[in-house]
């Protein structure tokens, strides 16, 4: 292909992936799962929205250089692409998408911070029977007090067709520039459902009681306990670049997921 001098490719374990990496095979491109962490300006990645993520999180993220072409042979494929037979063509005329990213800091009840990328949502979720309370402040202005609930999701356009819109959260344009605060099952304030917030907003959500209400921070699919304060931000170091096909582009499937009824 003239715009990528170096394809790899990655496939699940799906019988339908296998099937999909075997013609990628014969057009002799990376099988990059056997040769490593290779060099490849364009990876190919075969499978479902989740294997996407968690190939984003081995492979991509750090590496601005690469971009992603996914072929959906999982269930929803909201990040992928249908199986063509005129493949290379699809790729070549394929819309490059960049996606905001979310970098978390977490610390928990002995002192010791995580960080982790996200590309969809990072979520705080009550980790034992009883709801979770803390503070959340935006940008170092406290904004609600002892909230109590089932937790709180935080969310990128991307993301905000996920779990934050099963949560009731809005869905957001890619180009909107904005994030999903998002309430999980409220019980105070009521009826404070979140808040669409600036990407460029500091979010800083403080666990109180932690002992006796431990909760528990979710990054994409990454999880960390007992923990005691997050805060979550625009990543404006990383990025990742995904290929669309030009006649279903991400920001036209965001879109339209307002409308389905």
């Amino acid at each position: 292909m003239y715009k990528y001098k170096n394809v790899g490719y990655i496939a699940s374990s799906l019988p339908k992936s296998q099937e999909v990496s075997k013609l990628l095979q014969k057009l002799n491109f990376i099988n990059i799962a056997e040769a490593g962490k290779h060099e490849v300006d364009l990876l190919i990645v075969v499978g479902g929205d989740g294997f996407m993520l968690r190939t984003l999180h081995n492979y991509v993220i750090g590496n601005k250089d690469i971009h992603v072409y996914g072929i959906n042979t999982g269930n929803v494929g909201f990040l992928m692409n249908k199986c063509f037979e005129d493949l290379i063509d699809h790729i070549e005329h394929a819309v490059p998408t960049q996606l905001t990213l979310l970098k978390m800091e977490a610390k928990d009840i002995n002192g010791k911070k995580h960080h982790y990328i996200s590309v969809n949502e990072v979520y705080v979720f009550r980790n034992a029977n009883q709801i979770v309370e803390m503070n959340i402040t935006i940008n170092d202005k406290l904004k609600v007090e002892k909230f109590r609930g089932d937790g709180i999701i935080l969310s990128t356009p991307t993301g905000s067709t996920a779990y934050n819109f099963s949560a009731g959260g809005p869905i957001l344009p890619l180009n909107s520039n904005l994030l999903a605060l998002t309430s999980i099952n409220s019980y105070y304030p009521r009826r404070w459902n979140g808040a669409l917030i600036s990407n460029d907003t500091i979010v800083q959500i403080d666990i109180n009681d932690v002992k006796n209400r431990p909760a528990l921070v979710v990054s994409d699919y990454k999880e960390f306990h007992d923990i005691s304060q997050v805060k979550i931000q625009k990543d404006h170091e990383n990025t990742v670049t995904l290929l669309f096909d030009k006649d279903c582009p991400l920001n036209e499937r965001i879109f339209d997921q307002q409308f389905l009824y």
